[in-house]
């Protein structure tokens, strides 16, 4: 059975309120990955221990590009800690989107992660796909980015919600998409918990595995409290499929 994670992000709230018991319960839920996305000030230590406890594996983790770029002995703390492969690149803030800096810092970074066995991802939104003076951002970013340096994370939402087909995406990409967000779009263009939307996911899961793909999360960036529901729902389908 393909191992399945979950992007902390999701549960953030619970995450917050309680770290370490929020962990138990994903793997009580039956995730076999978390992808971190918490402070640089965290004790990751504590929460590497909790996670060898129970079994967790920590593949990723998402990392600003202020940190990246500010605090890089910081990030790669973080990354041996918790036992990261990838360090993630998770979103573009819209006063930093100046796309030359952010391919040479990514860039930049993305040399010293290697020093530490480690690989740097990209996760893209929608606004990627806008052209900015006749050119889309993630087109730029797949071209002047290295790909022995630089990976993708594809998310299957927005790439539909950018007008996207996501598998001729992921196929495209093949080779450098390594990690794979899951969620679900609602027939009115919403985000839904995977298996209750419009998505395909088999279909979706044959093309990234086909291209390449290593580690597959589970998100969804606005589930409705109490959360748990959102995340179990997701899962349960995804285990259908096998």
């Amino acid at each position: 059975m393909r191992p399945i994670g979950l992007q902390l992000y999701t549960l953030r709230k619970p995450f917050a309120a309680d770290p370490m018991g929020t962990l138990e319960r994903i793997r009580e839920v039956g995730y076999d990955a978390v992808e971190f996305a918490a402070p640089l000030d965290s004790d990751f230590d504590a929460l590497a221990a909790r996670l060898r406890d129970i079994g967790l594996d920590c593949p990723s983790a998402h990392v600003g590009l202020g940190d990246m770029a500010e605090r890089p002995d910081a990030v790669l703390s973080m990354a041996r800690a918790l036992g990261c492969r990838y360090l993630v690149m998770p979103f573009v803030m819209p006063d930093q989107r100046d796309w030359s800096a952010v391919i040479d810092k990514l860039g930049a970074f993305a040399v010293r992660a290697r020093a530490e066995g480690l690989r740097v991802a990209y996760h893209h939104h929608d606004f990627e796909f806008e052209a900015v003076d006749g050119v889309r951002p993630f087109d730029r970013l797949t071209a002047e980015t290295d790909p022995d340096l630089v990976d993708f994370e594809l998310d299957v939402y927005w790439l539909g919600k950018a007008g996207e087909d996501p598998a001729a995406m992921i196929e495209k990409m093949a080779g450098r998409v390594k990690l794979i967000h899951l969620k679900d779009m609602a027939e009115d263009g919403g985000m839904a918990d995977v298996g209750t939307g419009t998505y395909d996911f088999s279909a979706l899961i044959r093309a990234a595995d086909s291209a390449g793909a290593e580690h597959y999360f589970v998100e969804h960036d606005f589930p409705p409290a109490p959360y748990w529901p959102s995340v179990e729902t997701s899962l349960s389908h995804l285990r259908t499929l096998g």
